[in-house]
């Protein structure tokens, strides 16, 4: 007999990228020769957790109020205008009264509420199918299921002709569309979308939606000030979300954790877009209960941290290229890495920027064993194995390749 609820019986966290990530963390605390490649997190060439100097000089200007008082639901207003303007950029005033914006722990928090008020229960979401596993479990809190679309097609690129057939089941089955999108530096694979993949993609919503059918697309973006391309071009994609119909709202996650590495502090945002003031006056009520009822509020140290960076000229220009050098050495090390590859033969799925690598084979827990016994830490998952460029020094990248050929061809 269980005291749990019936749905709550087959609870069960399954993800293996903290569990696989601890065990990694305490071999490399007893043998620093270990490597360890699993837990999404920036780290210096000397293997320490990397730090912006611009965020601890913020941190330090902040008064008590600002660190430890409660603060609003959905963030003030000043966190919502330092939101727009980073994540909009030159575009800010295009899109300052096209947007509404709602603070959340960590760009999950933004997933959860929007999974929560855009589905129904039963509902599903359409995933690709190479993604972060966390999206299936918040979905089966908020009791909904899901649906993949295959990331890439036969040439390597963004297959929107299954994302547009997968589109047109869901709005048959259920009269309502959830795309995920996970970009740039997709995770787990690295790749970005390009400029003509986010036209067509946009195109496609609008000639599925032109009826009235809901179409929402959730822009996971916690990656997007990691993107080798740089700011410009990953804002100009954003002005495409003005080219939407009435009946598509675009809600983008951003991760105020990953973007300043601060991912103890879990402060993120649920960022709407839309021509349409009664979808953005619907996003603002509904999010604001369930991020109330869900969390309460927001870590208020984290909202403030985002604020004084923001609009202090200084802080922020120091910032941006404190991001710029993090941008460059995760560049290096992917480079390293694909040549390697290259010269060893080991194939890795399309890849553009970003933390991880992915890598497919037959036998991933196996090569992770094998991995293992040579003092090295991957993430195995479905038919692939993830590893985490964005964790390990660069002469650790020009090593991995071959070894990691190795494992594959041992155990297949």
């Amino acid at each position: 007999m269980t005291l749990l609820a019936k749905r709550s019986i087959i609870k069960e966290d399954k993800s293996n990228i903290i569990t696989l990530g601890a065990i990694a963390k305490e071999q490399k605390k007893k043998d620093p020769e270990v490597v360890n490649a699993t837990i999404g997190m920036l780290y210096d060439e000397n293997e320490k957790l990397f730090a912006y100097k611009s965020v601890d000089k913020a941190l330090s200007l902040l008064s008590t109020d600002e660190k430890y008082a409660y603060g609003s639901t959905p963030g003030s207003k000043d966190f919502h205008d330092a939101i727009k303007k980073w994540v909009f950029r030159e575009y800010y005033d295009e899109f300052k009264d096209l947007s509404r914006v709602m603070a959340t722990p960590g760009g999950t928090g933004a997933l959860s509420n929007t999974f929560a008020n855009y589905l129904d229960d039963g509902d599903k979401a359409l995933l690709p199918n190479y993604m972060w596993g966390n999206y299936k479990q918040v979905l089966y809190e908020n009791h909904q299921d899901f649906m993949t679309y295959k990331l890439f097609n036969d040439n390597g690129s963004l297959d929107l002709a299954d994302i547009k057939k997968c589109m047109l089941e869901l709005k048959a089955s259920q009269g309502r569309i959830l795309l995920v999108v996970n970009d740039p530096c997709h995770n787990p694979t690295g790749y970005s979308m390009t400029e003509d993949e986010w036209v067509k993609l946009i195109d496609m919503i609008n000639e599925i939606s032109a009826d009235g059918t809901p179409v929402i697309l959730l822009h996971d973006m916690a990656y997007i000030d990691y993107s080798k391309a740089g700011f410009d071009y990953t804002r100009k994609n954003i002005l495409l979300y003005k080219k939407l119909n009435d009946n598509a709202i675009v809600i983008m996650a951003f991760s105020g954790s990953k973007t300043l590495a601060l991912y103890g502090v879990r402060i993120g945002a649920q960022i709407a877009v839309s021509s349409s003031k009664a979808n953005l006056d619907d996003f603002d009520k509904a999010n604001k209960f369930s991020s109330r009822s869900k969390w309460s509020n927001s870590t208020n140290l984290g909202m403030n941290l985002i604020v004084k960076i923001i609009n202090d000229p200084e802080l922020k220009k120091s910032f941006e290229e404190e991001l710029e050098q993090s941008r460059k050495t995760l560049i290096d090390r992917a480079n390293s890495f694909l040549v390697e590859s290259k010269k060893c033969g080991l194939v890795t799925l399309p890849f553009d920027c970003g933390f991880f690598v992915t890598i497919p084979c037959n036998n991933p827990e196996k090569v992770y064993d094998y991995l293992v016994k040579k003092k090295i830490h991957i993430i195995p998952m479905g038919k692939v194995v993830r590893v985490t460029l964005s964790a390990i020094p660069l002469d650790v990248c020009k090593r991995l390749p071959k070894i990691i050929k190795e494992a594959i061809d041992a155990t297949n």
